[in-house]
């Protein structure tokens, strides 16, 4: 045999060799999960960001990939399979599947909603009913006026307060005296106000007529479900740890999710560990002792409100005619997997 013939039979040899070896690590190449954020870094993430940084996400054979916040909507966005697993909310997502959207939670970040109606102390407004003809500031969401309607209502008012579509700018909107009312995330801007030493005054929507409702969701969709149901039970059981880890000890979370982070996104460090601590204390965990559990007597309240007041439409715009089904609307058998 010649050389030129042996040098061919080695090369070949070692190419089938290659493409084994190569087709052997592809079998162990950790599954993608692409997590689209609702706003940039926060405590709300925190348990994500644990995960990441413990290498639970390794451990489970999972590559996370954080999608940066970009303003878009994170149901349409798992909706149409760029994301996995996106950051949501329970007062988006029975918006979203009315309109026919593909999206289902399989997590609630948060237990209760974190966001009260917030006045300046030394303003005129002292109770809710005071804010008939007064100017309310937001985001131009089509539950806000209808809750501000109620709660005012509830209060012995008519309902008439107007809405400006200030978007974040609302916060300093009221600072200014520009506008009468805003609504704020107590487990964020109303520390930051505690810290900056601002005095006000908030109610929540629940103890005037408006439901509450685990407000962050974590969702995907039911084809992702269909797909990459393994997947996704280890990407949740590392989230779990993250959570659970968050409730443990708060103080370390924060610190984590800084530094995993960047410390760029997080200006006021003591700021972060006040938040993962009231985060912790009162809004991770259910009544059930466990984060992340879901239930349809949850799911029936604030939804069944948008409903009830003729807020979910169609794709075409046209108000639903029959009330949806709720237990459609979340998937508890992923997280129920991830603890065992």
């Amino acid at each position: 045999m010649s050389l030129h013939r042996i040098a061919a039979v080695l090369l070949g040899g070692l190419l089938i060799l290659l493409g084994v070896l190569a087709a052997a690590c592809g079998e162990d190449e950790p599954d993608l999960i692409r997590v689209q954020l609702d706003w940039t870094p926060n405590t709300n993430h925190t348990g994500v960001y644990v995960a990441l940084a413990q290498g639970w996400y390794e451990d489970e054979g999972v590559d996370v990939e954080i999608l940066p916040y970009s303003g878009a909507n994170g149901d349409l966005l798992v909706a149409e399979g760029v994301a996995d697993v996106a950051f949501s909310f329970a007062t988006t997502v029975p918006f979203s599947r009315a309109v026919g959207l593909d999206v289902v939670s399989i997590a609630a970040v948060l237990q209760k909603s974190p966001t009260e109606i917030a006045v300046l102390k030394d303003g005129p407004i002292t109770r809710l009913r005071d804010l008939d003809g007064g100017l309310y500031a937001g985001w131009g969401l089509p539950y806000e006026l209808p809750q501000w309607r109620t709660v005012i209502q509830a209060d012995g008012g008519e309902g008439t307060a107007e809405l400006v579509v200030l978007d974040t700018g609302a916060y300093d909107a009221l600072l200014a005296g520009r506008v009468d009312a805003v609504e704020i995330f107590v487990t964020w801007e109303g520390l930051d106000w505690d810290r900056q030493g601002i005095e006000y005054r908030t109610w929540r929507h629940a103890d005037f007529g408006v439901p509450d409702r685990p407000a962050v969701l974590l969702v995907t969709s039911g084809e992702a479900l269909d797909e990459k149901e393994d997947a996704l039970v280890r990407f949740m059981r590392a989230t779990l740890r993250g959570y659970e880890f968050a409730v443990g000890d708060p103080e370390e979370a924060g610190r984590l999710l800084i530094e995993t982070a960047g410390e760029d996104a997080f200006p006021d460090p003591e700021l972060v560990y006040a938040s993962a601590s009231l985060l912790a204390n009162e809004y991770y965990v259910a009544a059930d002792g466990r984060w992340g559990t879901q239930t349809l007597s949850q799911w029936s309240e604030y939804p069944g409100w948008l409903y009830e007041h003729g807020l979910l439409t169609d794709e075409n715009g046209v108000p639903l005619s029959s009330e949806p089904d709720w237990s459609a609307h979340f998937d508890s058998e992923i997280i129920e997997a991830a603890r065992e």
